[in-house]
């Protein structure tokens, strides 16, 4: 039993040293993109790189504006469709 006790807190100790290694590869590689923030680990083990906060402000105003087109143009052609099916008869 002990001896299990012993492989697992090995086995803890290298998952330790691997997360240390995979957030410094994480940090170079990151400051090459300028749109994301510094990765950081959560206390689950999730890894969460986040995007600039200005870039997902405009990413949602671009977001609800393709919307308001897309709700625009469906009503629009929907319209369209009555008009010339009542046009018909």
């Amino acid at each position: 039993m002990s001896e299990y006790m012993r492989e697992k807190k090995k086995t803890a100790a290298e998952n330790a040293e691997q997360e240390k290694q995979l957030m410094k590869a994480l940090y170079k590689l990151i400051e090459t993109y300028p749109n994301y923030e510094k990765p950081y680990l959560r206390k689950d083990g999730d890894i969460v790189i986040p995007l600039d906060a200005v870039m997902k402000q405009n990413r949602a105003a671009f977001s609800g504006l393709a919307t308001v087109f897309s709700e625009f143009m469906k009503t629009d052609i929907e319209g369209q469709r009555k008009r010339y099916s009542t046009w018909v008869k």
